[in-house]
């Protein structure tokens, strides 16, 4: 036996029987470590043990410290009682460096923190008995003896890692910080126990911190929040570290953090800003908007951002519907900005080339393009994506796309093109049937007209005059109004800078619009322009854009930069986009819910013409916005230098040397290269999903990871992401749903405990258990490939969840009886497409979700049909719901009475087949703005509608159902403004007193009688005001 274990159990015989529990502990792990092993391990082992014995003892010296009541305890007051709560947590920190083999080497480290565990009691003593006045307080020296222990590990404490944190919204960062840190005190977690004593401090630091935020932009501050925005990024990324997998290492960083945001925080105090109130005052007005008074109303239609003064419109439609029935090509070609797209689009949507073309389909080509990218968008206009064309190859693609051409008249736009390549891979897709059809080409660039079309020269849109841009910038800032005569002469200065470059003009207006109309206001604007002005239109936008972003309102910004992430030539999902901004943390908190304040930034900055508005919904909210080529440029730019997103694409390293082709098999090309570490916050990928697979990238800070697959080829074979969760831990946004992962749901999701956004895709089955880890999740997108997928009962924990999306649809694990009374998602605000049981089986999962707005789902007749269970749910419960969409499976419901709330704005049903007679009750819907009746929704020749129903209707569709005489005025849908009538074959007319409906604009009908179609173009003779779309069900499929 070493005389060295014998000193050791001495020592442990020596604690006093109340600290008997530390002993048992020590013994046996001292029995443990000697029992049985050689001499050099017991060496070996021996500083550990006493490095463990003596922070066993001085820990507890330290907890009963604090809980002492005896006269002793005068000189311990409150303040030194939470130092010494704060030393606690330290030394529990301190403890963990044991996890760390590198230190059973250092004996002389061990032994010089054992030996201060070990005095601890004897200095408090001493101190006790010393003049207050002249000694040190017992915390002040806990903290000189804790800055020791430091300095004497400093060889060990890793250093903190190199990462490239944003630079946008910094005071915004901070509130939202500062708000998950609310959160994580809140909900107390034992990961987080040693650390809470420091987030509480930190939280004082930010709320100081915050209220700099009216004078960010002084020169003596602005330093300084830049140096704590940094410190506020570290302690985000350790906190989350020890959330998941504490590190002995990640203590110390926050120590050392911690001590760095005490001196900025006494720096900030002690400095005295000049500013007049009002000069800052003034430098706010322009960007400072309250988040209360946003509003969520329409803007201006899809055509409306460029006014095309110069009347080029007609030129193109002549164009487009006149001349040779041969497929001939229509060419528009000028510089960015200038409105080419704007001016297609305005020509495509018109009523004219829907009613002269059968089928029009748009495709967005941009200077890298995938051809099976183009096909699938032409595919999609025409025909639709189904499942079937996704998992075609090429060749199928190019061959479906001509046979549906074919005998049909067609237009197809091909917007920016930037060489003859895209049209050499697509043109024997276009059939030449002699009948009209047409090709219209958008391009920057001259030489690619005449490449394409030499015979003709391309119709070329040149720079607008000064009074032009003067006209454009009027009407952009006042509509119909005139600009005051003193704003007039300023106006047509700031016109002038813009060099009749429209879009220039639009985004100045932008700054007009939400600055105040005074001479003095405009006439900053006109000089800030001035003082940039470059001979060079392109050149001058980009400065006219960089001056709007400056004026963005900080709350803005981030929500703008994150556009140009999802805009590559595409148009962006504006409720996809919302979600992601609420799981960045861009939407604050406030009275609205999180989903309205997202809408209503979003149409500020609509209003501000820097995005554009490309498809609405029925109810006339936006449903899909894209950027101008120019401004997707200056946000990419913008992102670049502000660290905001790292974009990688294939032209990246090391993706640029990968295989452009898979030449039909896998193989590990990436075996030898040395590992893809990524140091940004946010990553969007853009690559081949495979090029993706093999690299098993990495990035220990990287907050969020949005993949773009650069084929929209739906993939075939599952792929293997489990890489994701131990080399993105700190993930808290993953857009997977482009990736195929078999018919497993990965377990280890459950590691990913910050997610607020998840969104994956597959064959999948079911989700597992281990998805309640994920208790900060906001959002859930699954994209099934086939069937139903089961939900645990675990999903009930997750009380956070506000959009849960699941298709084809999704189930609950078990039956809802099982469910306790506390399983309820009160957050939860839109689901889809939830499967249920008619009757009380629905009505018990139901009440279960008290707040939802949004809710589509299947009902199925209910297995025990035999009794009167199989009738429509009751749905009054759900007081929140706006939108509802329902199709049913089954025979027809023993009681056709719909039980719904009449909160309901808007209702979509198929397969009710029920008689119209029970349409009376979605009539009397007090709120009702639109209703879609789908696939046999309801059955009878005949519906007769009732007087006081469907009052507040604006948005009516009836799709394939049998209806034949259709009874009612105009006093019945007083409010209506567009009518789809689509495979109603059977329908013989239209009433023809809806042409007295003054609300009523537009009246399509597509695929139906032909006398249902006169019935419409009568009602659209009859008034100027209502616009009649008609699509023949004679034509070619």
């Amino acid at each position: 036996m070493l005389p060295d274990f014998e000193d050791v159990m001495d020592k442990c015989r020596q604690i006093p029987r109340r600290l008997c529990r530390y002993p048992r502990k020590l013994l046996a792990r001292i029995e443990s470590k000697f029992k049985d092993h050689e001499s050099s391990v017991v060496k070996y082992s021996l500083p550990v043990l006493r490095f463990q014995l003596e922070m066993h003892k001085g820990e507890f010296f330290l907890k009963r410290l604090l809980r002492l009541k005896s006269k002793n305890d005068e000189r311990l007051m409150a303040h030194q009682k939470d130092q010494i709560k704060l030393f606690v947590q330290k030394f529990e920190c301190i403890a963990l460096i044991l996890s760390d083999e590198r230190i059973k080497d250092r004996e002389d480290v061990l032994g010089a923190i054992g030996e201060f565990f070990h005095r601890l009691p004897y200095v408090f003593i001493f101190l006790n008995e010393q003049d207050e006045m002249t000694n040190p307080s017992f915390p002040e020296l806990l903290d000189k003896e804790t800055h020791l222990i430091k300095a004497k590990l400093m060889d060990l404490i890793p250093k903190f890692p190199e990462f490239n944190f944003p630079k946008t919204s910094k005071l915004k960062f901070l509130d939202f910080l500062g708000r998950n840190l609310r959160e994580l005190l809140k909900y107390n977690s034992a990961s987080t126990a040693l650390v809470k004593l420091p987030m509480e401090e930190i939280q004082v630091h930010l709320q100081n911190f915050s209220q700099l935020e009216d004078i960010e932009e002084h020169p003596k501050i602005e330093d300084l929040v830049d140096r704590f925005t940094d410190l506020a990024y570290k302690a985000e990324y350790i906190i989350d570290s020890i959330e998941g997998d504490a590190q002995w290492q990640h203590f110390f960083w926050l120590d050392n953090v911690l001590d760095e945001l005490r001196l900025l925080s006494e720096k900030a105090g002690g400095i005295h800003l000049t500013t007049p109130d009002m000069e800052v005052q003034d430098s706010k007005s322009v960007t400072q908007v309250s988040v209360d008074k946003l509003s969520t109303k329409n803007t201006s239609a899809i055509d409306e951002i460029v006014v095309d003064l110069s009347n080029r419109e007609n030129e193109i439609l002549n164009q487009l519907t006149r001349g040779s029935s041969k497929l001939d090509i229509v060419f528009i070609v000028g510089m960015p900005g200038l409105g080419k797209t704007t001016l297609a689009r305005k020509v495509y949507s018109s009523l004219k080339v829907m009613r002269h073309f059968h089928l029009r389909a748009w495709c967005s080509v941009s200077p890298e393009y995938e051809k099976r990218r183009l096909l699938l968008e032409i595919l999609t206009g025409i025909h639709g994506l189904t499942e079937e064309i996704r998992q075609m190859r090429d060749e199928d693609l190019q061959d479906k796309l001509r046979k549906l051409l074919l005998k049909n008249k067609y237009l197809i736009v091909m917007d920016d093109v930037w060489g003859i390549g895209a049209w050499n891979d697509l043109k024997n897709s276009f059939p030449d049937d002699a009948n009209g059809s047409r090709i219209l080409f958008t391009s920057r660039l001259h030489r690619v007209a005449s490449e394409i079309k030499q015979e003709s020269p391309p119709l070329s849109l040149s720079l607008f005059s000064h009074e032009e841009s003067w006209q454009l910038l009027e009407k952009k800032v006042f509509k119909e109004e005139c600009c005051p005569s003193e704003l007039q002469g300023v106006g047509k200065e700031i016109a002038y800078h813009c060099q009749g470059l429209p879009l220039a003009v639009v985004a100045v207006a932008g700054i007009l619009k939400t600055t105040e109309k005074s001479q003095n206001s405009w006439q900053t604007i006109a000089d800030n322009l001035s003082s940039q002005i470059i001979d060079n239109p392109e050149a001058q936008c980009k400065e006219v854009l960089d001056l709007s972003y400056k004026h963005l309102p900080e709350y803005l910004k981030s929500c703008f930069l994150y556009l140009g992430v999802l805009n590559e030539g595409r148009d962006i999902l504006v409720r996809k986009l919302m979600l992601l901004w609420i799981a960045e943390g861009f939407i604050p908190e406030t009275k609205k819910g999180f989903e309205d304040v997202a809408e209503a930034f979003l149409m500020d900055l609509i209003d501000r013409s820097l995005v554009i508005i490309s498809k609405r919904r029925s109810n006339g909210k936006v449903r899909a916005c894209r950027l101008h080529d120019l401004v997707l440029d200056f946000c990419k730019s913008k992102t670049e230098d502000e660290k905001f997103f790292q974009l990688i694409t294939r032209s990246d390293n090391p993706y640029a040397s990968f295989p452009s082709t898979d030449y039909g098999f896998e193989f590990d090309f990436y075996r030898h290269s040395s590992p893809v570490s990524f140091a940004s916050y946010r990553l969007a990928i853009s690559l081949k999903r495979n090029h993706f697979i093999e690299s098993k990238p990495s990035g220990s800070a990287t907050r969020s990871l949005v993949f773009f697959a650069s084929t929209d080829s739906e993939p075939k074979r599952p792929y293997d992401i489990s890489f994701i969760w131990h080399n993105f831990k700190l993930l808290r946004v993953l857009d997977f749903e482009c990736f195929n992962l078999g018919i497993s749901f990965p377990v280890e999701i459950g590691i990913l405990v910050q997610l607020r956004y998840l969104a994956v895709g597959g064959y999948l089955k079911s989700i597992p258990q281990s998805i309640a880890n994920l208790r900060k999740l906001k959002t859930l997108i699954v994209k099934g490939l086939s069937g139903k997928i089961t939900l645990p009962n675990t999903i009930w924990r997750i009380t956070s969840l506000r959009h849960l999306h699941v298709n084809l649809h999704v189930a609950f694990d078990s039956d809802a009886e099982e469910l306790g009374d506390s399983s309820i998602l009160e957050n939860l605000v839109s689901f889809s497409c939830l499967s249920l049981s008619c009757g009380k089986d629905a009505e018990r999962i139901i009440k279960r979700l008290p707040n939802l707005c949004k809710l589509s789902c299947i009902f199925y007749e209910s297995p025990n049909s035999s009794t009167n269970s199989n009738h429509f749910p009751r749905l009054n419960c759900l007081t929140h719901l706006e939108s509802l969409k329902i199709f049913y499976y089954g025979s027809p419901l023993k009681n056709g009475e719909f039980s719904l709330p009449l909160n309901l704005k808007k209702l979509t049903l198929s397969n009710f087949r029920l008689p119209w007679s029970h349409i009376s009750t979605i009539g009397r819907l007090p709120n009702l703005e639109v209703l879609k009746l789908l696939s046999g929704a309801f059955e009878g020749e005949t519906w007769d509608v009732e007087e006081e129903e469907f009052q507040n209707l604006k948005f009516l569709s009836l799709d394939n159902l049998n209806i034949a005489q259709w009874n009612a005025s105009c006093g019945h849908f007083s409010k209506l403004e567009r009518l789809i009538l689509q495979n109603c074959k059977d329908l013989e007319e239209i009433p023809e007193d809806f042409a007295n409906i003054y609300t009523l604009e537009m009246i399509e009908v597509h695929w139906c009688s032909e006398s249902a179609e006169k019935s419409a173009i009568k009602i659209g003779e009859e008034t100027e005001d209502i616009k009649v779309l008609i699509r023949s069900s004679n034509l070619s499929s």
